[in-house]
């Protein structure tokens, strides 16, 4: 934040009554959806199926916010139903400004589909807010990207409208702010709304989809979100770097942590916002409410004086109402004023990314001294009482993608089979809520209950004496703080005579002697110790296959279950068919991560280098064979592969390229099973890609993303004597091209 403005905000939120203080004061900001009259069919709304009349003229705007209770107003937010739909828009407009000469900013949201309104209204309504000295802003939704943005509006060719109006904004130097509705329908779109939004340099904010009485949206509750999959991926995508690192404004970043909390963990709203105690809502027709989720009017500003209507009685009974009963759990994104230690904590944390690394590092290194001197041992329970024997499951859970999950899955079939007597199995994740999801798509023979916890639950466990601790799946590598913390449990299991094992297991790779020496410690405390590879470990081990491929194949005869994103896919296959596109090929990149990258070049460079080969590919093949992009990991928490798929994307558009397909979906191990065998053949880099192609038995070309070196892909094609795979350092889409013809 600039000087001037850091200093105004920290007046504003400790002396001005109201601003951060929760008290009733004159509205600072006003809502005013000015009609709700609309021509979009939006599928999160029902406003668009009645017709408005008798709506606020501009003499009646005038007069409302001449009055004294709007004598503070900073920001005003034009709204709807879709503002272009009022003729009188500029003269509404100017009534607004007119009445509010301290007015400070004004924003018009609009579905954009109206360009060549825009193009006539945009000039004069930037004349009248120069004139006024008020900053104008056009809000344009964008709920996906091409047919994805049609489809939640339902508008057919809407998307070309938006792209105009959006030109039409930018030639008039009008600052523009994407907002992106989201629901169950576009949840896995808003990658490329991300992308659409950074490629064309555009603010923009995410949203989830929720109850508003004045859209007549309450019995479409279903249509937002219906699962926990959907809160869990949006969550995590709005708290990732992908976002945060462009989101400018600190307090958007704040809401966007609290929100994936609420969404993930639960708890109340932690958020300010405006409209508990300076901010109000005018309707098109003139009632007051004290914000968009109220759904009583408090008052006709056309018959009572607006003043005397926020401050009567009722009026603050309501906004008690609303407090105790609404607020906690309103997930809209109307937001108000920080505390300003939590922004100058945020802006610190995002212009200076080693502070908070400083504080965990901090942290940890404290947590070794204890655990030196003994002062925080783990504590476990053996209760003689507890009849029924546990699995207990640790290692890296809670970063996973549906390749990971066929991992949990083979595990568990694997210590099932060994163990026939632990049918409880508890899985410790650092996201529990991700980890959920995951072992929500898991479907086994035989009858076992599968718990997730939350890894630091260990620190007091009440366990049997036939309790077992298992490192399943997964590497054991450069990971600090998480074997530190798993060796503390792996120590305190030991002790206590319970017995500990490693199952189907990668191992690194390592940087530091630290981590090493952690990793060889907890290979020495496991009673058994099975890998995944061939590796030089200081203790005896046992190979075996990885362990999704035991999961993988225990399903491939399995009849397919009816379910939403197997109807998704289905739907996105037959729109693929309909172009004449008979052979189907399954792409799947995957970012470079510098982990993995051990040649002279940076990360950056090699994925260039990546999609150039690909795209290089893509002009070559014949117009029949469609390539369709597969993300194995949509979560930014883990790279996500949409990012190449979306550069790639852009290419083709720009070349005309008419076969390059990007499916967006996160699908469970089961969904992406039934997906995948629909496909020819393949050209993978994600490891566990390459897995569910041969499980499949379906051909596959693997890319070793292993940098100067041969890493888990290359190792894997060996294992199979399968020369089909090179590594991303002497990728050549030529090579992969005669893959294509051979088959």
């Amino acid at each position: 934040m600039k000087l001037p403005k850091s200093i105004n905000y920290f007046y504003e939120y400790y002396l001005n009554p109201g601003f951060g203080n929760q008290r009733y004061i004159l509205p600072s900001h006003v809502n005013f959806p000015i009609t709700d009259n609309c021509n979009s069919k939006c599928r999160m709304c029902n406003v668009w199926k009645d017709k408005s009349e008798n709506e606020l003229t501009p003499e009646e705007i005038q007069t409302i916010y001449s009055n004294k209770l709007f004598k503070n107003t900073k920001h005003l937010g034009i709204s709807g139903g879709e503002p272009t739909l009022r003729k009188d828009l500029l003269a509404c407009v100017e009534a607004i400004l007119t009445a509010l000469p301290r007015l400070k900013s004004l924003s018009i949201t609009s579905h954009g589909f109206h360009p060549t309104k825009w193009q006539r209204q945009l000039p004069l309504i930037v004349a009248l807010c120069k004139k006024y000295n008020t900053f104008f802003k056009l809000n344009i939704s964008v709920d996906g990207i091409g047919e994805l943005h049609e489809e939640v509006r339902r508008i057919e060719g809407g998307w070309a409208k938006v792209v105009e109006t959006i030109d039409v904004a930018k030639s008039n130097n009008v600052p523009v702010q994407i907002q992106c509705t989201v629901s169950k329908h576009n949840v896995f779109g808003v990658n490329e709304v991300l992308h659409f939004a950074k490629s064309n340099n555009l603010e923009y904010i995410f949203r989830r989809a929720t109850s508003i009485n004045r859209l007549y949206n309450h019995e479409i509750t279903n249509e937002f979100f219906n699962s926990n999959q959907d809160d869990s991926f949006f969550a995590d995508f709005v708290t990732s770097t992908s976002v945060t690192h462009t989101t400018e404004n600190p307090g958007r970043r704040l809401f966007y942590k609290d929100l994936a909390k609420r969404l993930t963990v639960g708890g109340n709203r932690k958020a300010p916002c405006h409209f508990q105690y300076n901010g109000v809502l005018i309707s098109a027709h003139g009632e007051m409410y004290h914000c968009s989720i109220d759904e009583e009017p408090l008052g006709d500003c056309r018959t009572t004086d607006p003043y005397e209507v926020y401050f009567a009685q009722n009026s603050r009974e309501q906004l008690e109402a609303l407090l105790s009963s609404t607020c906690p759990s309103c997930i809209h994104d109307q937001s108000g004023a920080w505390n300003p230690i939590l922004i100058i904590n945020e802006v610190l944390s995002q212009k200076f990314p080693f502070f908070p690394k400083i504080k965990q590092l901090s942290t940890f290194a404290f947590a070794n001294l204890k655990s030196a001197f003994g002062i925080s041992p783990r504590n476990i329970g053996i209760s003689e009482a507890k009849n029924t024997a546990q699995a207990h499951i640790i290692g890296a859970y809670g970063g996973e993608h549906v390749g990971d999950s066929a991992i949990l899955g083979g595990v568990i079939l694997r210590i099932a089979e060994r163990h026939p007597n632990l049918k409880n199995v508890v899985v410790y994740s650092k996201r529990p809520d991700r980890t959920k999801f995951w072992v929500r798509g898991l479907d086994f023979e035989s009858e076992l209950t599968i718990v997730v916890k939350p890894y630091t639950i260990l620190n007091a466990l009440e366990a049997s004496a036939k309790d077992v601790l298992f490192w399943a799946g997964g590497p054991i590598m450069e990971m600090p703080i998480d074997l530190f913390e798993h060796l503390k449990t792996i120590d305190c299991f030991v002790k206590n005579g319970l017995r500990f094992e490693i199952v189907g297991c990668g191992w690194g790779p390592f940087k530091t002697k630290y981590s090493r020496a952690k990793a060889n410690s907890i290979l020495n405390k496991a009673a058994k110790v099975e890998m995944r590879d061939k590796y030089d470990l200081p203790v005896e081990y046992q190979l075996n296959q990885d362990p999704a491929f035991d999961y993988l194949l225990s399903g491939v005869h399995k009849e397919p279950k009816i379910s939403w994103s197997r109807k998704k896919t289905d739907d996105f296959l037959d729109k693929v068919k309909t172009t004449q596109q008979d052979t189907l090929v399954l792409l799947n990149l995957r970012p470079i991560w510098d982990k993995y990258n051990k040649s002279n070049q940076s990360s950056a460079e090699l994925d260039d280098q990546v999609v150039n080969e690909v795209f290089q590919l893509i002009k070559k093949l014949p117009h029949h064979v469609a390539l369709i992009s597969v993300p194995f990991n949509t979560d930014h928490y883990g790279f996500s592969d949409m990012e190449p798929a979306l550069r790639l994307k852009d290419k083709c558009t720009a070349a005309k390229i008419k076969n390059f397909h990007v499916f967006d979906r996160e699908l469970n191990a089961r969904d992406m099973q039934y997906f995948l065998k629909s496909f020819d053949l393949g050209i993978c880099m994600r490891f566990h890609a390459c897995i569910f192609m041969k499980s499949l038995d379906i051909p596959v070309y693997g890319i070793d993303y292993t940098a100067g070196e041969i890493g888990k892909v290359g190792g894997l094609f060996k294992s199979f004597n399968d020369d089909n795979w090179s590594n991303i350092m002497d990728l050549n889409h030529k090579q992969i091209l005669k893959f294509i013809e051979r088959q």
